[in-house]
Protein backbone atom coordinates (compact mmCIF):
# COMPACT_ATOMS: atom_id res chain seq x y z
CA UNK A 1 0.00 0.00 0.00
CA UNK A 2 1.11 3.21 -1.00
CA UNK A 3 2.03 5.74 1.32
CA UNK A 4 -0.95 8.30 -0.13
CA UNK A 5 -3.14 5.57 0.65
CA UNK A 6 -2.21 5.22 4.25
CA UNK A 7 -2.17 8.78 5.04
CA UNK A 8 -5.63 8.94 2.91
CA UNK A 9 -6.71 6.26 5.33
CA UNK A 10 -5.67 8.17 8.59
CA UNK A 11 -7.11 11.37 8.22
CA UNK A 12 -10.18 9.65 7.33
CA UNK A 13 -10.27 7.80 10.57
CA UNK A 14 -9.51 10.60 12.55
CA UNK A 15 -11.99 12.76 10.75
CA UNK A 16 -14.80 10.20 11.69
CA UNK A 17 -13.39 10.14 15.53
CA UNK A 18 -13.92 13.92 15.81
CA UNK A 19 -17.41 13.27 14.15
CA UNK A 20 -17.98 10.69 16.81
CA UNK A 21 -16.58 12.97 19.85
CA UNK A 22 -18.59 16.21 19.11
CA UNK A 23 -21.96 14.26 18.33
CA UNK A 24 -21.43 12.34 21.64
CA UNK A 25 -20.77 15.78 23.53
CA UNK A 26 -24.00 17.69 22.16
CA UNK A 27 -26.01 15.04 22.65
CA UNK A 28 -25.68 14.78 26.25
CA UNK A 29 -25.33 18.32 26.73
CA UNK A 30 -28.32 19.04 24.70
CA UNK A 31 -30.18 16.23 26.54
CA UNK A 32 -29.52 17.83 29.99
CA UNK A 33 -30.50 21.09 28.86
CA UNK A 34 -33.74 19.64 27.80
CA UNK A 35 -34.46 17.89 31.19
CA UNK A 36 -34.00 21.26 33.04
CA UNK A 37 -36.10 23.07 30.87
CA UNK A 38 -38.73 20.40 31.32
CA UNK A 39 -38.33 20.87 35.23
CA UNK A 40 -39.08 24.90 35.06
CA UNK A 41 -41.49 24.63 32.66
CA UNK A 42 -43.58 21.97 34.77
CA UNK A 43 -43.15 24.19 37.55
CA UNK A 44 -44.65 27.17 35.92
CA UNK A 45 -47.34 25.34 34.59
CA UNK A 46 -48.00 24.11 38.40
CA UNK A 47 -48.29 27.66 39.25
CA UNK A 48 -50.12 28.55 36.52
CA UNK A 49 -52.25 26.17 36.12
CA UNK A 50 -55.85 27.19 37.81
CA UNK A 51 -56.87 23.52 37.89
CA UNK A 52 -53.62 23.05 40.27
CA UNK A 53 -55.16 20.35 43.53
CA UNK A 54 -52.41 22.72 45.57
CA UNK A 55 -53.35 25.95 44.20
CA UNK A 56 -57.10 25.05 44.70
CA UNK A 57 -56.39 24.11 48.33
CA UNK A 58 -54.60 27.18 48.95
CA UNK A 59 -57.72 29.61 47.53
CA UNK A 60 -59.68 27.92 49.94
CA UNK A 61 -57.75 27.75 52.31
CA UNK A 62 -57.36 31.09 52.26
CA UNK A 63 -61.01 32.18 51.50
CA UNK A 64 -62.01 30.33 54.88
CA UNK A 65 -59.74 32.61 56.83
CA UNK A 66 -60.74 35.42 55.21
CA UNK A 67 -64.12 35.03 56.10
CA UNK A 68 -64.67 35.27 59.73
CA UNK A 69 -62.67 38.76 59.70
CA UNK A 70 -64.54 40.15 56.93
CA UNK A 71 -68.02 39.12 59.22
CA UNK A 72 -66.29 41.10 62.47
CA UNK A 73 -65.85 43.90 61.08
CA UNK A 74 -69.21 44.33 59.29
CA UNK A 75 -71.49 46.61 61.96
CA UNK A 76 -74.46 44.59 63.49
CA UNK A 77 -77.49 46.53 61.34
CA UNK A 78 -79.23 43.81 60.58
CA UNK A 79 -82.18 44.26 63.00
CA UNK A 80 -82.52 47.97 62.23
CA UNK A 81 -85.60 48.73 61.27
CA UNK A 82 -86.71 52.23 58.74
CA UNK A 83 -87.48 54.82 60.64
CA UNK A 84 -90.67 55.89 59.07
CA UNK A 85 -91.93 52.02 59.43
CA UNK A 86 -91.51 52.34 62.96
CA UNK A 87 -93.24 55.19 63.31
CA UNK A 88 -96.36 54.48 61.37
CA UNK A 89 -96.32 50.97 63.42
CA UNK A 90 -96.19 52.28 67.33
CA UNK A 91 -97.87 55.81 66.49
CA UNK A 92 -100.99 54.28 67.66
CA UNK A 93 -99.90 52.64 71.00
CA UNK A 94 -98.53 56.37 72.16
CA UNK A 95 -101.62 58.59 73.62
CA UNK A 96 -102.21 61.98 74.77
CA UNK A 97 -103.15 62.05 78.75
CA UNK A 98 -105.24 64.65 80.21
CA UNK A 99 -105.43 65.64 84.13
CA UNK A 100 -106.85 67.76 86.51
CA UNK A 101 -106.77 68.80 89.99
CA UNK A 102 -110.24 69.82 90.25
CA UNK A 103 -109.70 73.47 89.83
CA UNK A 104 -107.69 74.42 87.36
CA UNK A 105 -110.44 74.69 84.13
CA UNK A 106 -107.12 73.93 81.75
CA UNK A 107 -105.80 70.48 83.62
CA UNK A 108 -102.80 69.21 82.60
CA UNK A 109 -101.40 67.19 79.61
CA UNK A 110 -98.68 64.64 79.13
CA UNK A 111 -98.20 61.48 76.96
CA UNK A 112 -98.36 57.99 77.47
CA UNK A 113 -97.79 54.52 76.20
CA UNK A 114 -98.74 51.16 76.40
CA UNK A 115 -97.03 47.95 76.67
CA UNK A 116 -99.50 45.25 76.37
CA UNK A 117 -102.63 44.31 74.45
CA UNK A 118 -104.52 44.25 77.43
CA UNK A 119 -104.49 48.06 78.30
CA UNK A 120 -101.04 47.84 80.00
CA UNK A 121 -99.17 51.54 80.04
CA UNK A 122 -96.68 53.74 81.28
CA UNK A 123 -96.03 57.15 81.65
CA UNK A 124 -94.48 59.68 84.63
CA UNK A 125 -95.77 59.94 87.65
CA UNK A 126 -95.48 63.65 87.82
CA UNK A 127 -97.75 63.76 84.77
CA UNK A 128 -100.44 62.54 87.93
CA UNK A 129 -99.00 64.53 90.46
CA UNK A 130 -101.28 66.73 92.78
CA UNK A 131 -104.42 65.44 90.80
CA UNK A 132 -107.94 64.04 91.12
CA UNK A 133 -107.65 60.21 91.11
CA UNK A 134 -110.75 59.41 88.12
CA UNK A 135 -110.04 62.78 86.32
CA UNK A 136 -107.76 61.75 83.93
CA UNK A 137 -108.79 60.90 79.91
CA UNK A 138 -106.56 59.13 77.74
CA UNK A 139 -107.04 59.99 74.09
CA UNK A 140 -105.40 57.70 71.43
CA UNK A 141 -104.43 58.89 68.58
CA UNK A 142 -107.29 57.90 66.48
CA UNK A 143 -109.74 59.88 68.77
CA UNK A 144 -110.95 57.34 71.26
CA UNK A 145 -111.07 58.63 74.92
CA UNK A 146 -110.40 56.17 77.36
CA UNK A 147 -110.46 55.89 81.15
CA UNK A 148 -107.82 54.61 83.79
CA UNK A 149 -109.04 51.23 85.42
CA UNK A 150 -106.51 50.72 88.28
CA UNK A 151 -102.94 52.23 89.57
CA UNK A 152 -100.43 49.14 89.16
CA UNK A 153 -97.01 50.78 90.41
CA UNK A 154 -95.88 54.27 91.17
CA UNK A 155 -92.98 55.89 91.72
CA UNK A 156 -92.25 59.60 92.77
CA UNK A 157 -89.14 59.40 93.36
CA UNK A 158 -88.12 57.88 90.23
CA UNK A 159 -91.13 59.92 88.15
CA UNK A 160 -92.89 56.67 86.82
CA UNK A 161 -96.35 55.47 86.73
CA UNK A 162 -97.82 51.37 85.52
CA UNK A 163 -101.60 51.40 84.86
CA UNK A 164 -104.18 49.89 83.60
CA UNK A 165 -106.75 51.46 80.70
CA UNK A 166 -110.12 50.09 80.88
CA UNK A 167 -110.04 49.41 77.11
CA UNK A 168 -114.03 49.18 76.51
CA UNK A 169 -113.34 47.14 73.33
CA UNK A 170 -110.66 49.54 71.91
CA UNK A 171 -107.92 47.05 70.46
CA UNK A 172 -104.28 47.64 71.16
CA UNK A 173 -102.58 46.07 67.83
CA UNK A 174 -99.26 47.01 68.75
CA UNK A 175 -97.83 47.73 71.52
CA UNK A 176 -94.63 48.43 71.95
CA UNK A 177 -92.08 46.04 73.38
CA UNK A 178 -89.59 46.71 75.99
CA UNK A 179 -85.70 46.82 75.60
CA UNK A 180 -83.61 43.87 77.04
CA UNK A 181 -80.35 45.09 75.96
CA UNK A 182 -79.04 48.25 77.75
CA UNK A 183 -78.38 51.46 74.99
CA UNK A 184 -75.47 52.50 74.14
CA UNK A 185 -73.78 56.02 73.68
CA UNK A 186 -73.69 57.27 70.30
CA UNK A 187 -76.77 54.34 69.34
CA UNK A 188 -79.63 56.40 67.64
CA UNK A 189 -83.13 56.74 69.10
CA UNK A 190 -86.58 58.73 68.63
CA UNK A 191 -89.58 59.57 70.34
CA UNK A 192 -93.62 59.69 69.76
CA UNK A 193 -94.92 62.33 72.26
CA UNK A 194 -97.25 65.34 72.36
CA UNK A 195 -95.38 68.46 72.90
CA UNK A 196 -97.67 70.88 73.73
CA UNK A 197 -100.74 69.33 72.44
CA UNK A 198 -99.34 68.84 69.01
CA UNK A 199 -100.30 64.95 68.97
CA UNK A 200 -98.17 61.90 67.59
CA UNK A 201 -94.79 64.10 67.00
CA UNK A 202 -91.52 62.30 65.99
CA UNK A 203 -88.29 63.19 67.09
CA UNK A 204 -84.49 61.73 66.49
CA UNK A 205 -81.41 61.74 68.26
CA UNK A 206 -78.98 59.36 69.62
CA UNK A 207 -78.40 58.31 73.21
CA UNK A 208 -75.44 60.86 74.44
CA UNK A 209 -74.44 60.04 78.11
CA UNK A 210 -76.30 58.41 81.21
CA UNK A 211 -76.54 60.40 84.66
CA UNK A 212 -77.55 59.16 88.33
CA UNK A 213 -75.52 55.80 88.31
CA UNK A 214 -77.35 54.89 84.86
CA UNK A 215 -80.91 55.50 86.05
CA UNK A 216 -81.23 58.41 83.36
CA UNK A 217 -80.51 58.57 79.64
CA UNK A 218 -79.16 61.90 78.60
CA UNK A 219 -80.59 62.29 74.95
CA UNK A 220 -80.36 64.66 71.63
CA UNK A 221 -84.19 63.50 71.17
CA UNK A 222 -86.07 66.94 71.28
CA UNK A 223 -88.41 66.42 74.67
CA UNK A 224 -90.85 69.53 75.18
CA UNK A 225 -93.45 70.40 77.46
CA UNK A 226 -96.38 68.07 76.70
CA UNK A 227 -93.78 64.82 75.28
CA UNK A 228 -93.32 63.91 79.24
CA UNK A 229 -94.10 60.74 79.60
CA UNK A 230 -93.76 59.05 76.21
CA UNK A 231 -91.49 56.39 74.75
CA UNK A 232 -87.89 56.83 74.05
CA UNK A 233 -87.12 53.78 71.57
CA UNK A 234 -84.30 52.06 69.68
CA UNK A 235 -84.12 51.41 65.98
CA UNK A 236 -85.38 47.99 66.49
CA UNK A 237 -88.64 49.51 67.68
CA UNK A 238 -88.29 48.67 71.79
CA UNK A 239 -88.64 51.23 74.88
CA UNK A 240 -85.23 52.14 76.41
CA UNK A 241 -86.60 55.08 78.18
CA UNK A 242 -89.78 56.98 79.01
CA UNK A 243 -89.02 60.72 77.77
CA UNK A 244 -89.33 62.81 80.86
CA UNK A 245 -87.73 66.06 80.66
CA UNK A 246 -85.45 68.82 78.26
CA UNK A 247 -84.08 72.09 79.37
CA UNK A 248 -83.75 73.66 76.28
CA UNK A 249 -80.27 74.85 76.85
CA UNK A 250 -77.47 72.73 74.43
CA UNK A 251 -80.13 70.03 73.60
CA UNK A 252 -80.16 68.30 77.06
CA UNK A 253 -82.72 65.58 77.30
CA UNK A 254 -83.63 63.01 79.76
CA UNK A 255 -85.82 59.96 79.91
CA UNK A 256 -85.87 57.68 82.94
CA UNK A 257 -84.22 54.46 81.86
CA UNK A 258 -86.78 51.88 81.53
CA UNK A 259 -85.00 49.04 83.71
CA UNK A 260 -86.10 51.05 86.75
CA UNK A 261 -89.31 50.05 86.05
CA UNK A 262 -90.76 46.70 87.97
CA UNK A 263 -92.30 45.65 84.52
CA UNK A 264 -91.37 42.05 85.25
CA UNK A 265 -94.17 41.73 88.16
CA UNK A 266 -96.97 42.00 84.75
CA UNK A 267 -97.69 39.87 82.22
CA UNK A 268 -97.64 41.63 79.29
CA UNK A 269 -98.25 38.81 76.33
CA UNK A 270 -96.76 40.81 73.60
Amino acid sequence: MSDKIKTYILIRNIFLMLILIGSSYIFYGCSGCSQSGIRDNQQKRNYSNTDSPTRNKRSVDASKEKEPKERNSIPDNTNAIPLNTLYKKYKPSVFMIYTSDGVDVDGYQGTGFFISKTGIAVSNYHVFKGTSQGLEVIETSDGHKLNIEKVLSKSDENDFIIFKVRLSGYNINNPIPISFQEPQIGEDVFAIGNPRGLESTLSKGIISGFREKRNYIQTTTEITHGSSGGPLLNMRGEVVGITTAGLGEANLNFAINIKQLPLHKYNLGN
